[in-house]
């Protein structure tokens, strides 16, 4: 937390908004070649509405007027939490908001039981899986990937997501 912002479970009548958040913070993509071409792929407010609902989304606010700048969001999933979602407004980067809502979600699968978060992520985007190593997770090999697992994989390349340029990571948590 800073005295800038702070994190907090999302309102409900916030997740339109996490729709925009997620599109301006995807914007950063355009500028790397590799990933030229790459449908955008935007959270549904259904999806937002249905991890809502497990409690499941948190929302990093801006100090000054409580709204959203961020935000995280997950779902149980494969035997631990999984963290489909993770994105911060460009203008509000490289506060430690991103770690902060990892860490709320990696409270959250301790509060829950579960062993581990769980995500997939761009191997080579700098904001994405070294981000994460730098955090504790560490990368799933293809071969151990559990069959719910490779089939989220692809399913993410059918939306378009190329398996190639992707890694499975966990974090174990302390129970």
């Amino acid at each position: 937390m800073s005295e800038d912002w702070t994190i907090r479970p999302a309102r409900r009548s916030e997740l339109p908004r996490l729709m925009e958040i997620e599109r301006d913070a995807g914007a950063r993509f355009d500028a790397i070649p590799a990933l030229a071409g790459i449908p955008e792929v935007v959270t549904s407010l259904d999806d937002f509405a249905e991890a809502f609902d497990l409690g499941l989304v948190w929302v990093a606010a801006a100090a000054a007027d409580d709204a959203p700048v961020g935000f995280a969001y997950a779902d149980p999933f494969d035997g631990a939490l999984h963290l489909e979602e993770l994105d911060v407004l460009p203008e509000w980067g490289r506060r430690g908001i991103g770690a902060a809502l990892v860490e709320a979600a990696l409270a959250e699968a301790r509060t829950r039981g579960l062993p581990a978060v769980t995500l997939t992520t761009f191997r080579d985007v700098v904001w994405n899986a070294p981000f994460y190593a730098r955090l504790g997770f560490h990368v799933i090999p293809p071969a151990d990937w559990s069959s719910a697992m490779a089939g989220l994989v692809a399913y993410e390349a059918g939306r378009g997501i190329p398996a190639a340029l992707r890694v499975v990571m966990r974090r174990d948590v302390a129970l």
